[in-house]
């Protein structure tokens, strides 16, 4: 008597492995027909990708779709999360769209016939993106699809010019600067370093780091903008009419100021220049200005006094 029962044990088992690697390994009524994504996004702008599915069964069909790298940070950590803006012919379950952050993907039920489902996609960095699409029934992973979505990466440069003036007995050396990008799309936080070093030393006497961002258009790709910069507002009223006007003033500054005296150092502070150095006619000092932004890294230095006029 035990010996039949173990023996229609190990067939029941036998047959319930058999079922369930029948189940596995036997094609899907549920497939991917498409994905739909642009070919190119420009950083921190949004687009969108479209999961065309096909469900040949004739009933619904309850799903999990899984969207793998569709949002990746300024430091380049692929969020799990997803923005649902979009769905076609299919019961989507969650009534409120996931946001770009760590939560679970939701089931959906695919209705007979074509369903699609639609997502934002977007990147704080560029580069190529795979973005993975999987679809699971049961745990069982049933159809997958990649396609790819070029970040143009734009590159960015630096420009320096200086002036040289004379007040009384003093020499008045100024260097400005400008931080450029060119290429369609943005870079934020560029980390821009500006040293000033005595070259009768070689030492350090000034450094200041400061952090910027710049943004080209789709359509105008290149960007400009001053290491310093001041702005004002000015307001003024009509005594009669009582109408009031306002201007707004920039005043582009210099990054550097190198004031070299005969004599006593003057009592101006410069105070729109982030680096000010006073010191004495004869010295000599060089002025170097990195960037930093992701894997980029551009130097641009200029000797003062110039070697060269200056305007």
């Amino acid at each position: 008597m035990r010996n039949k029962m173990m023996t229609g044990a190990i067939i029941a088992v036998v047959l319930l492995s058999a079922a369930a690697l029948f189940w596995y390994f036997s094609p899907s009524d549920v497939s991917i027909v498409r994905i739909d994504a642009p070919m190119e996004l420009l950083i921190g702008q949004l687009g969108y990708l479209t999961v065309n599915l096909q469900n040949n069964a004739s009933e619904d069909v309850n799903v999990t779709i899984n969207v793998k790298n569709s949002f990746v940070d300024s430091k380049g950590v692929s969020l799990k999360g997803v923005w649902v803006v979009a769905y076609e012919n299919l019961n989507y379950t969650s009534p409120e769209a996931s946001n770009a952050t760590d939560r679970p993907q939701k089931e959906v039920m695919l209705k007979p016939g074509s369903n699609s489902i639609t997502y934002t996609v977007g990147y704080e960095v560029p580069g190529k993106q795979t973005v993975e699409v999987e679809i699971y029934q049961y745990g069982k992973l049933i159809d997958s699809r990649t396609i790819e979505i070029n970040i143009p990466t734009p590159k960015i440069s630096i420009n320096l010019w200086s002036h040289k003036g004379v007040n009384g007995t003093h020499e008045i050396n100024t260097v400005y600067g400008s931080l450029q990008l060119e290429g369609k799309g943005s870079a934020r936080g560029i980390v821009v370093n500006v040293s000033v070093i005595n070259e009768l030393t070689n030492a350090t006497v000034s450094t200041v780091t400061r952090t910027y961002s710049l943004n080209s258009e789709a359509y105008v790709a290149y960007s400009s903008q001053p290491l310093v910069v001041w702005e004002y507002r000015n307001s003024t009223s009509d005594p009669v009419t009582g109408m009031e006007t306002k201007t707004f003033i920039e005043n582009i500054a210099p990054i550097v100021v190198i004031e070299l005296s005969k004599g006593k150092p003057s009592a101006e502070k410069y105070i729109m220049s982030p680096v000010v150095i006073k010191d004495k006619i004869g010295d000599r000092y060089r002025v170097v200005v990195t960037a930093r932004w992701i894997d980029q890294i551009v130097s641009f230095e200029m000797k003062i006094p110039s070697p060269y006029p200056l305007s």
